[in-house]
């Protein structure tokens, strides 16, 4: 059996923080999170540190992809903040300011009335018989959010869209991907980076790896933040291609009659003509 001593080690967290944790609801993953977190922050008395998906990952049993949601959510309610660059670092910091927190409970006050020590207003003790209109309120806003998102079509992931079609992602790639999805002015980042993959696998490039990011940066520097501004620059894109091979290829018609000696029938103008409509260009 395992004896842990506190002299040994142990991670310092102000009391006040672990009082106001109790006033957040958070997921189980967010919560594993969290404690790694304050134990590669605080434990080794720094601010902030470099916490790769992966570690995280492992540090927690948790799938890569669910932490990097999970650290999204938790940095738009203002519990940690990140800073990203990709294929380079990704560092993660407790915000120990809990009043910026988003979400968390205020105890006392309900919009009905006050509850203090576990009275209630209308003097039930240890409970209150009502919730508060804003509970309620709040809870109804949920079952109407759930609903709805059982209805929305599952967003596609770029690492199996990746993997699908090239293999196994490398590592900066996996971090590249991550600062698209989080950090970029995509609107629909999932979709834009697997529109991105779909029309990489067309080119074969040697370094897929690479063809992927410097398209990404591409369409993002000409401000296309959208999966329909994507799909409108690519068919323009195609068109262009398009036109312009079908400017350096003489018509069929010329490349017959051209190369006879004789004065083609009507029948054989014809038939070229004919032939030339079958072909796609």
């Amino acid at each position: 059996m395992t004896k842990v001593q506190q002299k040994n080690s142990y991670t310092k967290i102000a009391n006040e923080i672990l009082e106001e944790m109790g006033k957040i609801k958070l997921s189980p993953t967010q919560y594993r999170v969290l404690f790694i977190i304050w134990r590669f922050t605080y434990g080794f008395h720094r601010n902030e540190h470099d916490l790769s998906l992966s570690f995280l990952s492992q540090a927690t049993g948790c799938d890569s992809r669910q932490i990097q949601r999970e650290l999204k959510r938790l940095e738009g309610r203002r519990v940690i903040f990140q800073k990203i660059k990709p294929g380079s670092y990704r560092k993660v910091s407790f915000n120990k300011n809990h009043d910026e927190w988003v979400g968390k409970t205020v105890i006392g006050k309900t919009e009905k009335g006050e509850i203090t020590s576990g009275v209630s207003n209308n003097g039930a003790s240890g409970q209150s018989v009502d919730k508060s209109y804003g509970e309620i309120d709040k809870e109804e806003r949920n079952k109407k959010k759930f609903k709805e998102k059982d209805h929305l079509p599952e967003k596609p992931v770029p690492f199996l869209e990746y993997e699908k079609f090239f293999g196994t992602p490398p590592s900066i790639l996996a971090e590249n991907f991550t600062y698209w999805v989080e950090k970029s002015q995509f609107q629909e980042p999932e979709e834009i980076i697997c529109e991105t993959i779909k029309r990489a696998k067309l080119q074969t490039p040697k370094k897929p790896a690479a063809y992927i990011e410097s398209i990404l940066k591409n369409i993002h520097n000409l401000e296309l933040y959208t999966l329909a501004a994507v799909k409108e620059y690519n068919a323009k894109f195609d068109s262009k291609v398009k036109n312009k091979k079908s400017e350096d290829i003489p018509a069929l018609n010329n490349m017959f009659l051209g190369s006879m000696n004789k004065q083609p029938t009507r029948q054989e103008i014809e038939e070229i003509n004919a032939l030339e409509k079958e072909f796609p260009f």
